[in-house]
């Protein structure tokens, strides 16, 4: 080998010889066994336990659709729950604590009703519905007026049935025991409401009737209200009861006092006075099963109006005065004074 050649690569001090086999990369040595165990691996048709794994469905969608779902069902719900807030539901509408332009009470002390029911002593079976809402009570006519039943209550808590502490004191010390209480509305444009209570005796409907009556006061002075009877429902034209011109009579009827409320549709002062005795007369005959009682407790045939005969009016109860009937409106207003006088 000339000077100028360059020296060939390979141990210092040591010549290769063009015979000998040039040395394979480490590299190339290494890898021919893993290509050929990769080989057999895949020609087997398996891979090994460490290769790479198929990845598992995510659940994230399905978590996120119902999530979604509950979120609507919670805000519909509470969409209903302010409509009917804001709004307001006709069938929770309450009564209004009003009173009658004009009450009354009606005592016939002599009537045979009052001797024979004069005590629950003797007549012992509690009211129920069947007896004061249906039969003769589901419709009421009379004085050219007819009258159909809306809404109906018995109860044995009578406080529930009236406003005002005074009138709920009584009928406490009266031992009230239930308080029956039913709607009413004509096509002659008139409803009204018919409230009965059973009391021990007749002593303490009288007294009940009585606490129902504003004080006397003086002109200057205001009076304190003590109380009256609720409807039991403020729904339409309930709702205005008392607001317009009403009557009312309170009617002892042995130990139960019947109240009868009566007011036209259209009037909306106090001060529009009308006659209201058709009315207050035909409602009062609701006192129908009453007058059953008393061949219950009497032991003879009741007197009351049985079903289809007559038409229901007040004059049929023959064992009963009728009830008094009112001033006529004419007559209570003051005649002008001639001013030539």
């Amino acid at each position: 080998m000339s000077p100028s050649e360059p020296p060939t690569p390979g141990r210092p001090g040591r010549r290769r010889k063009n015979s000998e086999p040039a040395e394979l990369p480490a590299a190339a040595d290494q890898s021919a066994p893993g290509r050929a165990d990769n080989s057999a691996d895949r020609a087997g048709g398996r891979r090994k336990g460490g290769g790479r794994r198929k990845k598992e469905p995510r659940r994230f969608g399905r978590m996120l659709t119902l999530l979604v779902g509950a979120l609507v069902v919670a805000l519909v719900a509470l969409g209903t729950v302010l409509f009917f807030d804001l709004t307001g539901d006709d069938e929770q509408q309450t009564a209004q604590e009003t009173r009658p332009a004009l009450y009354r009470i009606q005592d016939s002390r002599d009537s045979n009703m009052n001797v024979v029911l004069s005590s629950r002593e003797d007549d012992t079976r509690p009211l129920n519905e069947g007896e004061l809402f249906e039969r003769h009570n589901s419709e009421i006519s009379g004085q050219s007026l007819d009258f159909t039943l809306r809404d109906s209550d018995l109860t044995e808590d009578c406080s529930a049935a009236v406003w005002g502490d005074g009138l709920q004191q009584a009928l406490t010390d009266a031992d009230c025991t239930q308080a029956g209480r039913a709607t009413y509305v004509s096509d002659d444009d008139i409803f009204g409401v018919v409230t009965v209570f059973n009391l021990a005796d007749i002593e303490g409907s009288r007294a009940v009737a009585q606490a129902m009556e504003l004080p006397e006061t003086e002109e200057d002075e205001e009076p304190v209200d003590p109380g009256f009877v609720l409807p039991p429902s403020g729904n339409d034209p309930f709702d205005r009861l008392g607001a317009g011109y009403s009557a009312a009579d309170a009617i002892i009827t042995g130990h139960y006092l019947v109240v009868v409320w009566v007011q036209p549709a259209d009037s909306e002062s106090v001060e529009e006075r009308v006659s209201l005795v058709a009315p207050l007369v035909t409602l009062a005959n609701f006192r129908n099963p009453f007058f059953r009682r008393i061949g219950e407790v009497g032991g003879g045939e009741g007197t009351g109006t049985e079903e289809g005969a007559g038409d229901g009016t007040e004059e049929e109860l023959v064992e009963d005065p009728p009830l008094e009937e009112e001033i006529p409106i004419e007559e209570q207003v003051e005649q002008p004074v001639d001013p030539g006088e």
